[in-house]
């Protein structure tokens, strides 16, 4: 199993919530480019993934989230 560090989790999970990186990296405060090379020298080669929703969907596949990570209801992406 990919192991990912706790801020690449946070960013994972918000991704799967549907926020886009600039809501991510605001909620995280962090900088955009921060959470663009968490997803580019992180997350994405850890995981094996192509891109941002390969992803989630192997992050899903291996446990790394749930569906208790996702938030339905009022919580929309910004």
């Amino acid at each position: 199993m990919a192991h990912l560090s706790p801020r690449q989790l946070d960013i994972i999970r918000l991704a799967a919530n549907g926020h886009t990186d600039g809501a991510i990296a605001h909620r995280l405060g962090l900088s955009l480019h921060t959470v663009r090379d968490q997803w580019r020298w992180g997350i994405k080669p850890r995981l094996g993934a192509i891109d941002r929703t390969h992803a989630v969907a192997l992050a899903f596949a291996a446990g790394l989230i749930t569906a208790a990570d996702l938030h339905t209801g009022q919580e929309h992406a910004a």
